[in-house]
């Protein structure tokens, strides 16, 4: 009876040290309206690609979306709300950064320069690395803007380019989100890529009664893409952030989204 009660507590033990050695990791999300968490209660058929991203991801590691409609590195610093969310996170934490459409709006509320611009994102990968955890910088995803057939995407300016620069100087982790979606949306062209954003006609989302036509938000075919490019970024990494992703679900939604279009 005593050696089965004293078994029995060994194996209570080395479970819970098995388990205590396996820590779920969270993903931290900062960045604005593309990667927000979006419900139909609120926000009609918009959808942030960030609240798709768990369906490509096993249950090592989780999200935590803190991204807000609306900011910019400045105006989410001065909400309060990087520093809400610095405050949660621990170390081996990762934190997604992404930024860039509403830096480069002329609202004077959210636009910061390309020199505020750089200065807040060091700001913010130091303060991750101070924590102990594994900042991740990705640039914005491309905004559908075609003339004539052709996309010019030009309101993005020049902060993507930053983005790539400061992932070089600084050694920080890049999956860079505006060329795997340029690349898609130029693959596919004008008309074939309005489905992925939010093209709605009159009448069917009660928060733009008179239809929309919006190339810089996806609704949830869109984002669920764009989690995928993200996911495969993530892939290519080949490092431990890779090793949270399910490679399966990714190339059953990447696999074959170019064949269609390149036998025509």
């Amino acid at each position: 009876m005593k050696r089965r009660m004293k078994l029995q507590g060994l194996l209570l033990m080395t479970a819970m040290m098995l388990a205590s050695c396996h820590t779920q990791r969270t993903i931290f999300m900062a960045g604005d309206s593309t990667t927000e968490y979006a419900t139909q209660e609120k926000k009609g058929y918009i959808r942030g690609w960030a609240q798709m991203l768990p369906q490509y991801l096993n249950d090592d590691v989780k999200m935590d979306i803190r991204a807000r409609g609306g900011r910019s590195t400045k105006s989410f610093i001065a909400d309060g709300i990087w520093d809400k969310l610095i405050a949660d996170v621990k170390k081996g934490d990762y934190v997604f950064i992404q930024f860039g459409h509403n830096d480069a709006s002329r609202n004077p509320q959210r636009h910061a320069s390309y020199a505020d611009y750089k200065a807040n994102l060091i700001r913010m990968i130091n303060e991750v690395r101070a924590k102990g955890a594994t900042p991740v910088l990705l640039t914005s995803m491309v905004q559908r803007t075609f003339q004539k057939g052709l996309l010019v995407d030009d309101r993005l300016k020049g902060y993507p380019g930053i983005v790539r620069r400061l992932a070089k100087e600084m050694d920080v982790m890049l999956i860079d989100c505006h060329q795997k979606t340029r690349d898609f949306v130029v693959t596919i062209g004008d008309e074939a890529s309005k489905p992925y954003y939010r093209y709605l006609g009159p009448g069917i989302d009660p928060f733009k009664p008179d239809g929309i036509a919006d190339d810089t938000h996806m609704m949830e075919k869109g984002a669920k893409r764009v989690a995928a490019f993200v996911a495969e970024g993530m892939l290519e990494l080949d490092n431990r952030l890779s090793g949270y992703v399910l490679e399966e679900k990714v190339l059953e939604e990447l696999g074959d989204i170019y064949r269609e279009y390149e036998e025509k």
